[in-house]
């Protein structure tokens, strides 16, 4: 009989969790009230993050600074971008993220950290110095901004001015999350959670089928 450690039943409920997530949003999304679902995005944002902190391996004050520092960036960012256009284009944010301070969902600076830490993950798997695991970091974040973007416009989590995505707006990711992804690298802490690497494909598997289908 085969007894698990703690850290292995953990990771094994949390991919349970995530993938059972991902295929009831693929289905529902594309079969009953998409409403029903769009207004659950914000507690599946909080829930994922919960479940990808529960699998960090190593907890310090480097970490715990990166968190909110990383939450506070991208939130700026964002409030940044809608206010004068200048990161990612002219585009508001609709409801269904949730409460919103200046036009801006609470979840999005979160959204940020579970983007930069997962993609930050996937890049740590590279054996090549820090600066260019922090290339390939922003450039999966590009990766799956591009597929998330048909999808976000229509389930209205975000409009943009025109009804067009701006080019500008994925080198504002690509900087955003290549600095973002340089500080995460230099950290003195342990960067192997399966978790956030598993989280990075079932989000772009998730926005590629979804781009497709809805």
């Amino acid at each position: 009989m085969v007894i698990l450690n703690y850290s292995k039943r953990l990771y094994l409920i949390s991919l349970f969790i995530l993938i059972l997530i991902s295929l009831t949003f693929l289905i529902g999304l594309n079969t009953l009230n998409q409403y029903w679902f769009t207004v659950l995005t914000p507690y599946v944002i909080i829930l994922t993050a919960i479940l990808v902190l529960l699998n960090h391996r190593e907890w310090n004050r480097y970490f715990a600074i990166f968190f909110v520092i990383t939450c506070l960036a991208g939130y700026l960012a964002e409030l940044t971008g809608v206010e004068t256009g200048l990161l990612f284009g002219r585009y508001t944010y609709g409801n269904i993220l949730g409460y919103k301070v200046y036009g801006i969902p609470v979840v999005a600076g979160l959204c940020w950290f579970l983007m930069v830490y997962s993609s930050g993950m996937v890049a740590n798997l590279f054996k090549y110095r820090i600066f260019i695991k922090a290339l390939i970091g922003a450039l999966l974040m590009v990766i799956i901004d591009f597929s998330m973007e048909p999808v976000a416009v229509h389930l209205d989590l975000w409009s943009w001015q025109d009804s067009i995505v701006p080019w500008h707006n994925y080198i504002g990711w690509f900087l955003g999350g290549f600095f973002l992804n340089l500080y995460f690298q230099q950290l003195e802490l342990k960067k192997a959670n399966r978790l956030a690497v598993a989280l990075f494909i079932i989000l772009w598997i998730t926005f590629l089928v979804l781009s497709y289908t809805l």
